[in-house]
């Protein structure tokens, strides 16, 4: 009889347990996968506000002439836009978000070397490497 009462006691006691691991493990992943959407639509906010501030900032170090002006400010806000829509990736799968980063980069480049003068895009260039961080620094992370 004592035999059959621990026993039973025991299996309560495990089912509970479990019971309270799985809850917890379903309230943590629910918090992250918030936290995640969070960032990522902070992230989409913030996109436009970026984009002007860099175009901006482009605008100022390039010299672009009026007709340069809003093709630049598209690209880099197309450019915003897009990266914003991938931060989610960035915390769960990595090498995607890489690879398709990789390409938004190249593309963005490759635009503004359509749009841009020689001299221009050598100028850009010179900013992906200056050490400065600034509004256009998010066209080069």
């Amino acid at each position: 009889m004592r035999k059959t009462i621990l026993t039973i006691a025991i299996a309560l006691g495990a089912t509970t347990a479990f019971a309270q691991t799985s809850l917890t493990s379903k309230l943590n992943q629910a918090t992250t996968t918030a936290a995640t959407a969070a960032k990522t639509a902070t992230t989409a906010s913030n996109y436009t506000a970026q984009a002007s501030a860099a175009a901006s900032k482009l605008n100022t170090v390039l010299s672009l002439t009026n007709s340069q002006k809003p093709q630049v400010a598209s690209i880099v806000t197309d450019y915003l836009k897009s990266k914003a829509s991938l931060s989610s990736l960035a915390t769960t799968n990595t090498s995607a978000y890489t690879s398709k980063l990789t390409g938004l980069n190249s593309g963005m480049m490759s635009k503004m070397k359509g749009v841009l003068t020689a001299v221009q895009y050598a100028k850009l260039l010179g900013l992906k490497t200056s050490p400065k961080a600034d509004a256009v620094a998010a066209l080069f992370l």
